[in-house]
């Protein structure tokens, strides 16, 4: 117990040697409220990371993009190095290329992240990505989502399951899109 006293004795001598590093003075009012404009901007905006190799050909990264994602009129900037803002016409274009994902250049990975109007580009979490992980020799009377479901729950976050059918037949077979953790080795 008396360790512990005198541990906090120390932290609070330490901070009052500190002093104040800031003052009142320092802090500034800004209004919250983000224009409509920012706000719809946002809302068409990609952020994306390579996650292995950052330092690519930047203009040669942005051209193959553009080919790859089938958009011309897409805004594209370096943020910091692997960090890139992807600005889109539309959100629908934006949304087929979120929805396509994952993406990769030169044999990285880019992971991609919605635009939030209140993180700052340099505060989204890359660690996280999707992929479709396609489940076969499931007996036929199992074939229904919540096994996909289960199946899926052991890699990673499940966001969408797809059964497959072929006509009248029975489902074949399936696959789930799982937001895998990227700093993790994969399950064997």
């Amino acid at each position: 117990m008396d360790r512990k006293d005198d541990n906090e004795l120390r932290v609070a001598a330490l901070c009052k040697r500190l002093g104040h590093l800031w003052s009142e003075e320092d802090v500034v009012e800004v209004n919250p409220e983000i224009s409509l404009q920012k706000r719809d901007e946002c809302k068409r905006t990609i952020l994306g990371k390579l996650y292995s190799r950052p330092n690519v050909n930047v203009p040669a990264f942005f051209t193959t993009l553009k080919k790859a994602w089938k958009v011309e009129a897409v805004e594209c900037a370096q943020k910091g190095t692997g960090l890139f803002t992807f600005v889109f016409q539309s959100e629908v274009e934006k949304d087929r290329i979120l929805k396509s994902a994952p993406w990769c250049y030169s044999n990285n990975l880019l992971v991609l992240k919605q635009c939030e109007p209140e993180i700052t580009e340099h505060c989204y979490d890359f660690s996280r990505a999707a992929f479709w992980v396609r489940i076969g020799g499931i007996p036929p009377g199992w074939r229904v989502e919540t096994v996909y479901h289960d199946l899926g729950k052991k890699l990673g976050q499940v966001q969408e399951i797809q059964l497959e059918t072929m006509g009248n037949l029975q489902q074949k077979g399936g696959r789930v899109r799982v937001e895998v953790d990227l700093t993790t080795p994969l399950k064997a």
